[in-house]
């Protein structure tokens, strides 16, 4: 598992400029996940899929606005209001979450990063790692050639 963890290090993207994804609340990535899973939405239709009911028009506003200024939506004015769509897919806030992680814990090294989900991966008596993941992360490292 160590080698694919390696091999998975050297698939990966080097170290790019890093958006404001970590620094990103609960409230905010309930959205993003809203806006990932049904698309362009206005304020209104965002707060209206929200768990949380007790929120205000103005305050879904202002956070759409805050993920807009962290460049992770786009919007587009549509007569009196904005619609917002993700500008990050998941996959991409995911590698953006991830290495920053890397960066505060090992120094932007992936690949301890990597080996430490590994042994995530085999350690897991739970069985929620399911074998799907193991094949795709062996997949990666054979389509790559080596």
């Amino acid at each position: 598992m160590k080698t694919i963890a390696l091999r998975l290090s050297q698939l990966l993207p080097h170290r790019q400029k890093r958006r404001s994804s970590s620094a990103l609340g609960e409230r905010e990535l309930e959205v993003m996940k809203i806006l990932w899973q049904d698309g362009a939405l206005s304020a209104k239709e965002v707060l209206t899929r929200l768990s949380d009911t007790t929120l205000s028009l103005s305050t879904m506003q202002s956070t759409l606005e805050r993920l807009h200024r962290k460049s992770l939506l786009s919007r587009e004015k549509v007569g009196r209001f904005y619609i917002y769509q993700a500008a990050v897919s998941r996959n991409e806030m995911i590698r953006e979450l991830l290495g920053n992680i890397a960066e505060q814990v090992s120094d932007g090294q992936m690949a301890p990063m990597i080996s430490g989900f590994m042994d995530f991966i085999e350690q897991d008596t739970s069985g929620t790692v399911s074998a799907e993941m193991k094949e795709v992360m062996e997949r990666l490292v054979s389509d790559d050639g080596r």
